[in-house]
């Protein structure tokens, strides 16, 4: 539930680190060469100068705020580090500050960036060198835990070998539309069985939009819907092998455009079919993301292609006010085969150090510590990561690298736990949620319904768990913050590219309005992108 939470709230973040610059001084506060005693301290102590935001709206988490909490005081007292305020922002400037300071050469000790910051800072000479400092410094407990993803993180936060970034680690099946969400209750309704394969599934389809699904009576019922962004339909691309908005290898091992190949060609097709059976909305183009949910609330919609989490929000809403039922599918391919789905780009923070600073090991022992308090004994996650009403105290530290497929992790111990297995002691959250499973399969309830969809026996997880297990999740192939090429006209070819897309499934261009858009992609600087794209990612 963390990185849901993340994006939705992450413009309130609390603590962020950003560059600025100034005369106060850093590192050792002395002035002197400071070292580690055998405690595992700095002595005498450093400091680490840092920017940060101020959130008007910020509330207090067990009497803790950004200034005063239990992770500041955690780094002072174990590791003698303490940090010291650049500059106080408000949440939306802070992009563009750190964006100055990196063009004037002056950045703090430590930063939290982009993917085109992390790669402004490399490029500007402005990153340290933390490969040696990482190996000399890191716990096992914290090397284990970042490459808890296969070390796609890790590897992300090199160039040209060297590690200049610690990463805000994540699991790669994050995204939206890995997970096929049905309405059950309709399927009841239509006594209709859960779907098996794309063949059951296209049939379900075909029902929720013409067999009256929710009984009302009114022919106002689709079979699948999205925003104007088309960002809602990846899982049903990924139905077709298709992967419009990724780079990706070709049959070749060729890195070619997902969205001008022809699986994509197949995918508008069929999309186009089912606009002119009547099985998607005729305003679906014009639909913003609010009136995308609203469908769902409305209960217009019975299948959406979302995150694991989605039972708990968006669908969430639908369920309280209707009583709607969501289960959580598979992708299923629509040539028969198990459908392969795109995994994150990788991490969206970077932890990065400045060049000169004296102690760039401090990031190391921070990280260390972070993993030891965050995912330690029972009391200290309640007392570091999450309290027993779920608040994130974990965002008050100016570092923290998530667990990699944690949530996966808990449902595998759930899953085990319930089948009489012996998993040793949970983790809180995974405690928490286990108990809430138990409780719901005893006596299904409205608290623990959501922590049961997406945790329990049938859940969004167990589907994670699935394509994990299964080799079915693909790699974006580049993941670089655009090439020159890129930047100069990426905008005006992404246009493109919807248009033509709305325009197939609307019926208002031929299915061969494709090919001409994909010659007018490679010719209109796509092809010059993607030689780019492949000189970069041959390079790293």
């Amino acid at each position: 539930m963390k990185r849901k939470l993340a994006l939705i709230l992450i413009a309130a973040m609390t603590v962020s680190l950003v560059s600025g610059c100034g005369n106060k001084n850093s590192g050792d506060k002395t002035g002197n060469t400071s070292a580690l005693n055998e405690e595992g301290k700095y002595d005498p102590g450093i400091t680490i100068l840092l920017g940060s935001s101020q959130d008007s709206n910020e509330e207090d988490i067990d009497g803790q705020n950004s200034k005063d909490n239990v992770w500041l005081d955690a780094y002072r007292d174990e590791l003698g580090i303490e940090f010291d305020d650049m500059f106080v922002v408000n949440p939306e400037q802070l992009e563009e500050k750190l964006n100055l300071q990196i063009a004037s050469g002056q950045v703090p000790d430590l930063m939290a960036v982009t993917r085109k910051q992390f790669e402004m800072l490399v490029d500007s000479g402005l990153a340290a060198d933390l490969t040696e400092v990482y190996e000399q410094y890191a716990s096992d407990k914290t090397k284990e835990y970042m490459n808890a993803d296969g070390g796609r993180c890790m590897e992300m936060s090199k160039e040209d070998g060297k590690l200049y970034a610690i990463p805000a680690t994540q699991g790669y099946l994050e995204s939206p539309g890995v997970v096929t969400w049905i309405r059950k209750d309709w399927l009841d309704n239509l006594n209709l069985e859960i779907p098996e394969n794309y063949e059951q599934l296209y049939e379900v389809m075909r029902a929720f939009t013409f067999n009256d699904p929710d009984g009302n009576g009114v022919n106002d019922t689709y079979a699948i819907s999205t925003s104007n962004t088309l960002d809602e339909w990846m899982g049903f691309f990924a139905s077709y092998g298709s992967y419009p908005k990724s780079w990706i290898q070709d049959e070749n091992g060729e890195i070619v455009y997902g969205g001008i190949q022809t699986e994509t060609r197949n995918a508008l097709e069929a999309l186009h079919a089912m606009f002119e059976e009547g099985m998607i909305s005729r305003e679906f183009g014009a639909n913003d993301w609010t009136q995308f949910i609203k469908s769902i609330d409305n209960s217009n919609v019975g299948i959406v292609y979302f995150a694991w989490y989605a039972v708990d929000w968006p669908l969430g809403d639908v369920h309280r006010e209707s009583g709607a039922e969501w289960i959580p599918l598979p992708v299923m391919g629509a040539d028969g085969t198990e459908a392969k789905v795109m995994g994150n780009a990788g991490p969206d923070t970077y932890y990065v150090m400045r060049k000169d600073y004296e102690h760039p090991e401090a990031l190391i022992h921070m990280l260390n510590l972070w993993f030891e308090k965050a995912y330690g004994s029972r009391e200290e996650m309640l007392k570091y990561h999450k309290n027993e009403k779920g608040e994130q105290i974990a965002n008050f530290s100016p570092i923290h690298p998530w667990l990699a497929h944690e949530d996966i992790d808990y449902y595998c111990k759930i899953r085990d736990s319930l089948a009489g297995e012996d998993v040793g002691e949970m983790f809180p959250s995974c405690q928490t949620y286990y108990e809430g499973v138990l409780r719901y399969m005893e006596n299904p309830n409205e608290d623990d319904y959501s922590t049961y969809k997406m945790y329990g026996p049938d859940s969004g997880c167990k589907v994670l768990d699935y394509y994990m297990n299964n080799d079915l999740v693909l790699f974006e192939q580049y993941y670089g913050s655009g090439t020159k090429t890129m930047k100069e006209k990426w905008g005006v070819l992404e246009t493109k590219q919807l248009e033509t897309y709305v325009k197939i499934i609307m019926g208002e261009e031929p299915i061969e309005a494709f090919d001409t858009f994909a010659e007018e992609w490679k010719s209109s600087g796509g092809e010059d992108i993607t030689n780019e794209v492949r000189k970069e990612a041959a390079g790293k």
